[in-house]
């Protein structure tokens, strides 16, 4: 194909979808996220803190992180997200631990998330989780 010029590069790019089986007869469907859903799902993990003088500073927080890129990915066989940013301390908290495993190794697979950056999301999050908010910022 040779090198792309600007017109190839900024057309929209058909984004791969995949089918995951979750065991007795059920699916769902997983897409590729774009460079700015991507983007946003990386900023829903940061927590923003202010020190007493004001400044502020933000924290990576590891809360519903596996709902959050759910969320983010989980789609209809078109593409369309399912599920809205709300949706992810709900999912987390009613969806079996190992069926969101299942669900987010296949989103992991499809958008290059290796262990490497996952490494890093738990080495730069604060030990001390806040308080029990869900920062509501997730987005999509």
């Amino acid at each position: 194909m040779g090198i792309l010029n600007r017109k190839s590069l900024l057309q929209k790019q058909k984004l791969e979808i995949v089918q995951v089986d979750l065991g007795n007869d059920e699916f769902v469907f997983v897409k590729e996220m774009t460079g700015h859903e991507r983007d946003q799902w990386e900023q829903s993990l940061l927590v923003e803190k202010k020190d007493e003088k004001g400044v502020t500073s933000y924290e990576r927080s590891l809360e519903d992180f596996r709902a959050k890129l759910a969320v983010c990915t989980l789609c209809d066989e078109t593409g369309e997200l399912l599920l809205e940013a709300r949706d992810c301390s709900t999912l987390s908290q009613n969806m079996g631990a190992k069926r969101l495993e299942t669900i987010i190794n296949a989103a992991q697979k499809l958008n290059k998330i290796s262990e490497e950056d996952k490494e890093a999301l738990v080495k730069n999050s604060s030990a001390g989780q806040v308080d029990n908010s869900s920062s509501g910022s997730a987005k999509n």
